[in-house]
């Protein structure tokens, strides 16, 4: 499942709209612990979004996959 930055995503729950806005490493810009060095430890994929209810939000790429099969989360397509 390909998510990109612009994708308008609907939340069957909270009956909101949330637009991805980027994604980026966990950890980018400060510095990681030394254990997350270790192969790759910790170090996922999150995306920053803003949701029309709870404001500036993020996710883990996994987890928002997962909401979207669960079909909490619907794709409505992107700019």
């Amino acid at each position: 499942m390909d998510l990109i930055p612009g994708m308008f995503l609907y939340d069957a729950q909270d009956k909101s709209l949330t637009i991805l806005i980027r994604r980026f490493w966990s950890y980018e810009g400060l510095q990681a612990p030394s254990y997350a060095y270790a192969d790759g430890f910790f170090k996922v994929w999150v995306w920053e979004a803003v949701s029309s209810k709870e404001g500036r939000v993020v996710y883990s790429e996994g987890g928002l996959i997962n909401l979207i099969k669960a079909d909490v989360f619907i794709i409505l397509g992107d700019i």
